[in-house]
């Protein structure tokens, strides 16, 4: 389920009796202060079957609500406010994830064990040195014994990040997304998303700098500041890049402790490629103008994740 736009930080929910009772679903504190304002007062949560769940936003209270919807079978049951059947749950639908609890009183160990449902559903596609990517877009290999079904990658972790080990943190998430990467997700006691610091290419805690590989520049256009931009146009320069990209694919891009998902999808003649959803926010988050340069750099193997680094045109400030 690829969606565009600002990254926003995961929280989880373990869900209690109460919860189904009033039909209200209480957000973490830190996700409502920092996103709360981006929200609508009705959306959708969207299922991995493919169901969507009307549900109302109630900001000063921090709670979802659901509207005119009764309790359903996931995901065999089709509620009535459906208008199509669920599909079946794969790899290509977000993943394939586990989680991993993190135990204070036992020391740092390299190696996980993920659940044998998850070996029996993607043992034999998971490679032998799969790429374990962070929520900074800093990207590192791990390895993975099909003998013991254990992967191998939390010392190489708390090396990039500078940490002695994992005990100030609750709960890692895996996802593995069927072709070679597996995305680390870490939280709090509150069972809230910790944001790393950093960039896929700045120097990591070890004083090891991640190899630039590619990049590519744009220069913002009066075109790219309508309110409805229908795509910004990739120099056939950087076609080789681009060749990387599927026809739609998203890349990653990073600033600061902010970071984007951006559609990017190829011309029907396959010689230019186009940033496509996700371009406006992006572009007022980070208070683009006409004639900005946007410089998105790459590290070697990791060609979906990106820095930015932006020279303003500063006539526009006389």
């Amino acid at each position: 389920m690829d969606s565009s736009g600002l990254v926003c930080e995961k929280f989880v929910k373990f869900i209690t009796r109460s919860d189904t009772w009033n039909n209200e679903l209480r957000i973490p504190s830190d996700f409502c202060s920092k996103y709360g304002n981006r929200l609508p007062a009705s959306f959708h949560v969207i299922l991995r079957n493919g169901y969507r769940l009307p549900v109302d936003f109630d900001q000063r209270r921090g709670i979802l609500k659901g509207t005119k919807c009764s309790e359903i079978e996931y995901p065999h049951i089709v509620h009535h406010l459906q208008t199509c059947h669920p599909r079946r749950v794969t790899l290509g639908n977000g993943g394939w994830r586990f989680v991993f609890f993190v135990d204070p009183t036992v020391s740092l160990v390299d190696e996980i064990e993920p659940p044998i449902t998850f070996i029996e559903r993607c043992g034999c596609t998971f490679p032998i040195w799969p790429r374990i990517a962070l929520n900074n877009g800093k990207v590192f290999r791990g390895t993975y014994s099909r003998q013991t079904g254990k992967i191998s990658c939390l010392r190489t972790m708390c090396d990039v990040l500078g940490l002695a080990d994992l005990k100030s943190f609750h709960m890692l998430l895996f996802t593995y997304d069927g072709v070679g990467m597996v995305n680390v997700s870490v939280f709090d006691e509150n069972l809230f998303e910790v944001v790393f610091p950093g960039s896929p290419t700045s120097i990591d805690e070890t004083s090891q700098a991640f190899d630039i590989a590619s990049g590519f520049k744009i220069t913002i256009q009066p075109c790219h500041m309508l309110k409805y931009c229908y795509g910004v146009d990739i120099s056939t320069e950087y076609k080789d890049l681009c060749n990387m990209w599927d026809r739609i694919d998203y890349i990653n891009i990073y600033s600061g402790d902010s970071s984007w998902r951006l559609q990017v999808k190829k011309r029907n003649d396959w010689k230019r490629t186009t940033i496509n959803d996700g371009w406006v926010e992006f572009r007022e988050d980070l208070g683009l103008n006409v004639g900005d340069i946007c410089s998105f750099q790459c590290c070697t193997y990791s060609y979906s994740n990106f820095t930015i680094s932006v020279i303003k045109n500063h006539l526009n400030d006389v």
